[in-house]
């Protein structure tokens, strides 16, 4: 490859980051008005069901809520330095992108295991669906664009 031309998959993997980023932003929005307004969509819940549901979050231990909140607003951070290394082509990039990809696997594997089961909890769909683009990431930063983040080391 050409020094200083950044290869148009690792262009694609810091979008995919900044998206990632982006979204990651909402759903910590979202749990924390779920969060603030989960007494009143209790009694506006129409089913048992679903105020099942909204039970199960006033009665969640605030330890989920912490890893929740932390290891979302972790993730963010990491998609967005990484994503930037990215394109700077930087190893930095590369170690935040290890680090992203190591927090979320271990972060959705917690989750899977401690959320209640009426929140979506255990190993589902979504768990492997949350688990892919971590392990793509780990694939893509440490065998397709290693030489290229590694090669240019300067801050």
């Amino acid at each position: 490859m050409t020094p200083g031309r950044r290869p148009g998959g690792l262009t694609a993997l810091a979008v995919l980051n900044f998206v990632f980023a982006g979204l990651s932003a909402l759903s910590l929005l979202g749990a924390v008005a779920v969060v603030a307004f989960s007494g009143a969509l209790k009694e506006a819940a129409e089913t048992p069901e679903d105020r099942q549901v909204f039970e199960a979050l006033e009665n969640m231990n605030m330890g989920l809520w912490v890893l929740i909140l932390v290891s979302g607003a972790i993730a963010l951070v990491l998609l967005i330095v990484s994503g930037v290394g990215y394109l700077k082509m930087r190893k930095w990039g590369r170690s935040t992108g290890n680090l992203y990809a190591i927090t979320a696997i271990v972060s959705g594997a917690l989750g899977a295991v401690i959320t209640p089961s009426e929140l979506g909890g255990g190993f589902s769909i979504s768990t492997i669906i949350g688990l892919i683009y971590p392990v793509l990431t780990l694939y893509f930063l440490n065998v397709s664009f290693k030489d290229d983040l590694t090669s240019n080391s300067s801050s």
